[in-house]
């Protein structure tokens, strides 16, 4: 599974408490893939998304949350998605 964290750069505190958060609970799924997605860089996909806040996470290429969830919020969520692929390989 992809997590992609939507970020506005090093300065940004909601953007590093989300990457903290989602590379916490990722420690329990080792097949959890982390990245950034720069909001510079990914402008066009972003607008496309309509994704206009710094901090949002998105699994899979969807938006998941466009706030910061509860740690068990983002858990329960990365669950559901995990046992969803395992269940059904295609999607």
């Amino acid at each position: 599974m992809l997590i992609e964290v939507v970020a506005a750069g090093p300065g940004c505190s909601i953007c590093q408490k989300a990457l903290k958060l989602v590379k916490q609970a990722a420690e329990e799924f080792p097949q959890i893939e982390i990245r950034e997605l720069n909001v510079v860089d990914q402008f066009e996909r972003l607008q496309e998304l309509n994704i206009f806040s710094a901090g949002a996470i998105l699994m899979n290429g969807k938006t998941e949350f466009v706030s910061l969830p509860s740690p068990a919020k983002l858990r329960e969520r990365m669950h559901e998605l995990l046992l969803k692929s395992e269940n059904n390989p295609q999607n």
